[in-house]
């Protein structure tokens, strides 16, 4: 039996620039991440469009300045869930306890989230809690438009 994949596969090879500037690498992030948040997994049609999603650096770059230009640190993110985890990082006392964001470019979603049937996340591990919580991840709208994309593919 195979081992359930990550859910954002990443590709092998990352692109090179000469460029310091992370930037250049918004479209190859944003075909890894197929055009979806890397948080709350609202594709860019049901958030706004391209627009509304931006570069996030998954390990703040204000505390891991060395990882400014790594190009498997940076993780496509609608704007909304880029402003709530902005730079914050979990404190040190929880990173011992091995909570932390949970990162689905190493983990399959059903690893540490349950979609109930009202549209709310439900944490399985600290770790998903502590990302549902940090990110605001049951937000109304997200709920609300959770429980519409189902019924839709029920029809």
């Amino acid at each position: 039996m195979s081992q359930p994949r990550p859910h954002f596969v990443r590709r092998p090879s990352a692109p090179t620039t000469k460029r310091l500037d992370y930037r250049v690498f918004r479209e190859n992030v944003r075909e890894d991440f197929r055009g979806t948040c890397a948080y709350c997994l609202l594709e860019e049609k049901w958030a706004a469009g391209r627009e509304n999603f931006e570069l996030d650096h998954f390990r703040p770059k204000s505390l891991f300045p060395h990882l400014l230009m790594s190009y498997y640190n940076l993780y496509w993110s609608c704007h909304v869930c880029n402003r709530f985890k902005t730079d914050r990082w979990p404190p040190r006392q929880l990173l011992e306890q091995g909570v932390g964001y949970v990162d689905l470019c190493a983990s399959p979603f059903q690893e540490h989230f349950v979609v109930q049937k009202n549209g709310k996340w439900r944490g399985k591990s600290l770790s998903a809690k502590y990302t549902i919580d940090s990110l605001r991840l049951n937000r109304p709208h997200l709920v609300e438009l959770r429980v519409l994309l189902r019924e839709l593919a029920l029809q």
